[in-house]
């Protein structure tokens, strides 16, 4: 099988601990974009959607939560995991992270072997809810696909039959008495009940399936109400 590199984007302003620490990564085989401030790394991360973002929080142009909040407003870069890596060791700054939703909190100077491994599992559950997510989402379709199979069978009968009457009538017009006529229209009002009743009971039916499926596919989501709370502090956090 394939080894495919991951990538990660490191956010870090200073040079010597950017260079360090992309250099370690490289070492175990990831793929690293790193750059200089907040601006950079959201563009990058739009940009090249890394499996995972390791960023600072005192930065220029752009803070760290200046970053999370950008990513997590955009649904294409909201599910990335995303890592704080800062000298800010205040309690504080960690429940403000964490509230925020981001996945992970690690304070400078940082244990190599730590990071390493907290990255590696970070990235092997996201991988292990991608694949969880395709499998549902092959089940969804696979379901789809017999209600449609299914409906066509539903839709088709009733249909038939109205087309057919409306067909003998057509035929014998002016030859059908008035008890064939009424005979006729009690069926096709039956096959129209039929149909009516039917579509309901798939409306029904489908809007039992979305909801089953949005309880079933609901994963962890970063909390976008933390958007306004840090847009009423600033960066002052």
């Amino acid at each position: 099988m394939m080894f495919i590199m991951k990538t990660i984007l490191l956010i870090e302003d200073n040079q010597d601990i950017r260079e360090n620490t992309a250099e370690l990564l490289e070492l175990e085989n990831y793929t690293v974009i790193a750059v200089a401030n907040g601006q950079l790394g959201v563009e990058a991360a739009f940009n090249k959607k890394p499996d995972l973002i390791l960023c600072d929080i005192m930065m220029p142009v752009l803070d760290g939560f200046g970053v999370f909040i950008a990513l997590n407003k955009n649904p294409y870069t909201a599910g990335i995991p995303f890592i704080f890596l800062t000298a800010k060791s205040e309690s504080a700054d960690r429940n403000y992270a964490m509230n925020l939703g981001v996945d992970d909190y690690i304070t400078k100077p940082f244990d190599a072997d730590f990071l390493l491994t907290t990255i590696k599992n970070r990235i092997e559950k996201q991988e292990k809810m991608r694949l969880e997510m395709e499998w549902q989402i092959t089940d969804y379709v696979k379901e789809l696909e017999d209600m449609l199979h299914m409906t066509s069978h539903r839709v088709r009968d009733p249909l038939c039959r109205c087309l057919g009457l409306i067909q003998l009538l057509e035929r014998d017009k002016g030859k059908t008495s008035k008890e064939e006529l009424n005979n006729f229209l009690t069926h096709i009002k039956t096959s129209i009940k039929d149909l009516d009743a039917f579509t309901r009971e798939l409306n029904d039916s489908l809007n039992a399936a979305r909801q089953k499926k949005v309880n079933k596919l609901n994963m962890p989501e970063h909390t976008p109400h933390a958007v306004g709370n840090y847009i009423e502090r600033g960066s002052r956090v």
